[in-house]
Order: structure tokens, then sequence, then C-alpha cells
């Protein structure tokens, strides 16, 4: 009987203290090896919604010169890193009915959005044979006509193309919108550095 009282004691000691010591060292470990991992998950998390946001501004800009039946202008400044859509319902640039989507936020910082490519990656044109359409004092502007066209001061089809990356992970993060002149359709392309283009 004092044998098995014995035995029941032992059974419920549960952890030592050098025990404990361990576990909490293995986890230590294992979260200092992960943590790198989850914070470029999550900023990568946070930059495809910034894709998604550029696309979706530009086809609302479209959309709305289209409704509208009024040339509708997108701008994108590099300064504020902020999508503006201007004319039309949304009065000139600068007045307070611009629409206006800031790219930073939601675990995007500001300083972190770069316009253009990533050091190494290709420079050739997308496959719908747009390429880098340069910044302009610090922006990017393109007119929708009603029609949902983008043409230039001769009324010639325009194509435009947007690049983008984060610093900090810049060839897992880059991107590019083009935009052909004739349809003025939007369409995504992310860059893959395995064989180096951006890719649909």
């Amino acid at each position: 009987m004092l044998s098995k009282k014995i035995k029941s004691e032992n059974n419920q000691k549960g952890f030592s203290i050098a025990e404990l010591l361990i576990v909490c060292f293995v986890v230590a470990i294992i979260v200092v090896l992960a943590l790198p991992q989850i914070m470029s998950s999550r900023r990568m998390i946070s930059f495809n919604a910034a894709q998604r946001q550029v696309v979706s501004v530009l086809r609302e800009a479209r959309q709305e010169a289209i409704s509208q039946r009024t040339a509708i202008t997108f701008r994108y400044d590099d300064t504020n890193k902020s999508l503006i859509l201007f004319g039309g319902k949304f009065g000139v640039a600068g007045n307070a009915q611009n629409q206006v989507h800031e790219l930073s936020g939601n675990g995007v910082q500001l300083d972190n959005i770069v316009y253009g490519r990533p050091s190494g990656a290709t420079t050739a044109a997308l496959g719908d044979a747009t390429n880098l359409t340069n910044l302009s004092t610090g922006k990017i502007d393109i007119t929708f006509q009603t029609d949902g066209s983008i043409v230039d001061a001769s009324n010639n089809p325009q194509n435009k193309a947007l690049f983008f990356y984060d610093a900090q992970s810049p060839s897992e993060s880059a991107f590019a919108v083009s935009l052909l002149g004739a349809g003025g359709r939007a369409k995504l392309w992310r860059y893959s550095s395995n064989v180096n283009m951006y890719v649909e």
C-alpha cells in the first residue's frame, strides 16, 4: 500500500526547473529563427494589397471617364506615394473633391515603396510590349478619355506601364501594371526572379 502511494506521488511531480528551462530555450530558438520569415510574409501580404489598390484605382478612373463622359486623370505622386483621381466630379487637380488613395499604411512603410525596377531585374518590355513610364517632376498623369482609351496630344493611343517594389524585399515584391492606350484596361504583372521577367 505504501509503495503505491509513493508511486502516485512521483507521477504527480511534473517538470523540473531544468526541463522547463530547456523547453523555453528551444521555443526561443524557434521563434528567433522564424521571426524574419513571419515579418517578410506580413510585409508581402501588405504589399500585395498595394498591388491590388493600384489596379483598382486605375480601373475606377477608366470606368468614371466612361460613365461621366468626361476625361478623368489618374495621377501617381511619388513624393507622397499616393494615387489621385481628378477631372469631372472629382474637380481639377488639388481640389477637395479629388479622390486620394495612399499606398502606404496597413504594414507598408512610405519609405519602402519604390517606383521603378529592382536592381538586377530585366529592363525588357512586358509581355504586351509596354515599358516603364518615367516620372515627370515626381508624378505620372494618365488621362482616360470618354471611351476608356489613353491618347497623346496628337490623339494617338499611348501605352503606359507603372513599376513598383518594396525596398525591404525587392525581387519578391516587384510588380508592374500595364495599360494599352487603345483600350485603357489595366493588367497586373509580377516579377519572377527565377526567369528574370515579369509574368501575368
